[in-house]
């Protein structure tokens, strides 16, 4: 009697590990096909992604004055404006952009952030988007001072933009992927704008922001 009791008990662990077994090859292949179809998937977004340059800088102002009290540091005045082309090259996907924040440094100095609005992007369409800080003031030493001015005066200033935001890409009237969008353009360098050579960004996704 006390071994049937023990064959029904062994025959009853047997079974829930056979199902325990087949529960886990179960989720695991569920999840490594998740993760195959993720990569490929984002692999598959990122190929679409637009191309980004920046293509002009206008410098409308770019001074330093004295100040009033001799014990303060000299004043910077800065006014800008930078033009940024941005293509989908993509024969079949449609952008859609949602609001840029955009972040500028020239020289190393922060400008005040720019947002601008959302839009949408055909295939096989060019934007260009319009970047104007306000005119802003900025304290400088001495040296600081002495250099803007000759980087200034010989057209090699330096820029630093970098934008933020959202965007869709639509296939046949439908959204297949809302991503973050991030843009570098490290190390723009005046001189080579001016010549017509234009900068390309750095363009990526990230799944937050």
């Amino acid at each position: 009697m006390h071994s049937l009791e023990g064959g029904q008990r062994r025959g009853s662990a047997t079974c829930c590990n056979v199902c325990y077994a087949w529960a886990s090859f179960l989720i695991w292949t569920a999840i490594i096909f998740l993760l195959i179809f993720g990569i490929a998937f984002f692999a598959f977004v990122r190929s679409n992604l637009p191309e980004i340059k920046v293509h002009r800088l206008d410098v409308y102002k770019l001074n330093v004055t004295e100040p009033m009290n001799k014990n303060n540091d000299k004043q910077l005045t800065v006014d800008v404006q930078i033009m940024v082309n941005v293509t989908n090259n993509n024969k079949k996907m449609t952008l859609v952009y949602g609001k840029l924040h955009v972040e500028t440094k020239v020289e190393g100095f922060s400008l005040p952030n720019v947002r601008l609005d959302g839009f949408k992007q055909n295939t096989m369409t060019t934007n260009d988007l319009k970047i104007r800080p306000k005119v802003m003031r900025l304290g400088v030493n001495d040296d600081e001072a002495k250099q803007l001015n000759m980087t200034a005066n010989h057209h090699e200033l330096v820029l630093k933009l970098k934008m933020k935001g959202k965007i869709q890409f639509w296939f046949k009237g439908r959204v297949v992927s809302n991503l973050h969008l991030m843009v570098s353009c490290n190390g723009v360098e005046q001189s080579q704008i001016d010549q017509a050579i234009a900068h390309k960004c750095n363009v990526k996704l990230q799944l937050f922001s």
